[in-house]
């Protein structure tokens, strides 16, 4: 038997990886998360006050004006990203499903405490 040559080939030659300074995406991880809570806050403060609002002058009581802000607070933080130069093009789908579900449950939270009664007159 005659063993027949095993032709070399040259291997692809890839770039190395960008290093990734951990760092700096921890903290914009952070900053994303806190401006999401703050977002959520704020939303439930404005929907306490409009509740407020609505209720003296005796117009009927609705949810979707207190979903609508949610929805806005969490429309808004897409350009409070691009106001502190966190690149948004590289957040998925995952990261604006966490971004909207931690404002409204913050949102959600803030609104409840301000809308109990016994927490407020005690």
């Amino acid at each position: 038997m005659k063993e027949e040559p095993i032709p070399n080939t040259p291997e692809e030659k890839k770039p190395a990886p960008q290093p990734v300074d951990e760092t700096a995406e921890y903290t914009k991880r952070i900053t994303r998360t806190l401006v999401a809570v703050g977002a959520g806050c704020i939303a439930g403060i404005i929907c306490f006050l409009t509740e407020q609002a609505t209720a003296s002058t005796g117009a009927g009581k609705s949810f979707v004006f207190p979903f609508l802000v949610m929805l806005a607070s969490i429309i808004i933080q897409k350009h409070i990203f691009m106001l502190i130069r966190i690149d948004t093009s590289r957040l998925e789908k995952k990261d604006w499903f966490y971004q909207g579900f931690i404002t409204f449950a913050f949102w959600y939270v803030t609104w409840t405490i301000l809308l109990s009664e016994t927490t407020i007159s005690s």
